[in-house]
């Protein structure tokens, strides 16, 4: 039935085993590959004191074959008045602040807020008057409630994703925020 579904030749029983039983080494090969290389990286990380120039991105393909080794990029580093930081940071706050506190908390260091986002939902736009009413709710509260989002009770904190200008209007990106609420 597959088979006329997706306009490919019909088989019988003992070619289609014949025909999976190449695949299924075939995932196990670049599963096993696959492992291998994220460990030897890890190794690198655990050990921790290495360079970036240390680290390897690889790009491997078992039907060419072709095995491709590369250094990773650096992030572009962002200066914004006396701070300096990249996409791969994070900054934290804690204390389970209210979206009012978050919003304060960004324009003491020159940022101007006009947007959070929690997953795929948006917490706060300065675009939408019904978003003021949930100025006073808590970070934590409005991604359970709005972003539907459901915190495990090992976790201590949810992440949110700000969209930022200075005071030209001009687009800053920052790095995502960690909220603790615990």
């Amino acid at each position: 039935m597959r088979a006329r579904n997706y306009s490919i030749p019909e088989v019988d029983k003992l070619k289609a085993k014949f025909i999976a039983g190449r695949i299924i080494p075939a995932i196990a090969t670049s599963t096993a590959m696959a492992t291998g290389l994220v460990c030897l990286e890890l190794y690198k990380v655990l050990d921790g004191g290495h360079k970036l120039e240390d680290y390897r991105n690889t790009f491997a393909n078992l039907a060419l074959p072709l095995f491709s080794m590369a250094e990773p990029v650096p992030p572009k580093v962002i200066n914004y008045r006396d701070m300096r930081w990249t996409i791969w940071d994070s900054w934290v706050i804690k204390d389970n602040p209210t979206l009012r506190e978050v919003l304060q908390w960004l324009e003491e260091k020159g940022l101007n807020a006009y947007s959070i986002s929690c997953g795929s939902s948006l917490l706060y736009n300065s675009m939408f008057p019904s978003h003021k009413e949930r100025m006073d709710g808590k970070v934590v509260d409005l991604a359970r409630e709005v972003a539907k989002v459901e915190v495990p009770p090992y976790r201590r904190h949810v992440d949110i994703v700000v969209a930022c200008e200075d005071d030209e209007g001009n687009d800053i990106d920052i790095p995502q925020i960690s909220v603790y609420f615990r």
